[in-house]
């Protein structure tokens, strides 16, 4: 399994549908206006998947060339490329994560794993925890956390400390997300931080949908290599 999803096998059509029904900050709020109507253009450019899309406007030149043969404001293209852009995740670091003990870190740093994408793509390349284990002489129960905590980080908005702080309050898969409300949610992840004081950001239940939305495109489109 891939740790950015891969935009060649998601179809710009259902991700329109998700995207009508996603939360979204206010300064991408922009892009659920004329959605019918701009998606329908985008199947009529030929942008059958959202690695087309996401190519024809991967640059202000190319987003001026489609708007102007396309009408469809330049300012909802840019929008539309950030958002895209979300796919697209770095590795974060071991060190970032303030349960994940500097032996652990100099085990997996031997082995050529950096950071979290590293780390995912190597265990599901394994695909077995046992020979993951072994090979990088770490007990099973630590390799089950970091391969949460680096599925966790695959979703828009999640960082080191907030993974931790969704680990530790229950929530170590995509599934554990996505069967969750926001309600739910935002009590146990404010119940653990006020314990633990991870951060100081103050979240909300808007935040908590933003993670929900996400986790379900990770969910719907996720691809196995």
């Amino acid at each position: 399994m891939t740790y950015n999803v891969d935009l060649r096998k998601v179809d710009v059509q259902k991700y329109k549908t998700f995207l009508k029904n996603q939360y979204l900050i206010p300064s991408r709020q922009i892009l659920h206006d004329n959605i019918d109507n701009n998606f329908k253009i985008f199947k009529n450019c030929g942008f059958k998947y959202l690695a087309d899309l996401k190519q024809a406007i991967s640059s202000n030149t190319k987003i001026d060339k489609l708007s102007n043969e396309t009408k469809i404001l330049p300012e909802y293209l840019n929008i539309l490329r950030r958002e895209l852009g979300a796919f697209d995740k770095k590795g974060i670091p071991f060190n970032e994560f303030p349960i994940i003990d500097k032996n652990i870190i100099s085990k997996l740093d031997n082995k050529g794993i950096k950071n979290t994408k590293d780390f995912y793509e190597y265990y599901y390349k394994e695909n077995n925890e046992k020979r993951v284990s072994d090979e990088l002489s770490i007990p099973i129960e630590l390799i089950k956390c970091l391969i949460s905590l680096s599925g966790l980080v695959r979703i828009n908005g999640i960082a080191s400390l907030a993974a931790v702080t969704f680990y530790e309050a229950g929530y170590k898969t995509i599934k554990d997300i996505t069967s969750s409300t926001k309600e739910k949610m935002l009590e146990k992840i404010t119940e653990k931080n006020e314990e633990k004081k991870y951060y100081k950001a103050k979240l909300g239940l808007k935040d908590m949908q933003f993670v929900i939305d996400f986790a379900n495109l990770i969910d719907n489109f996720d691809s196995k290599v």
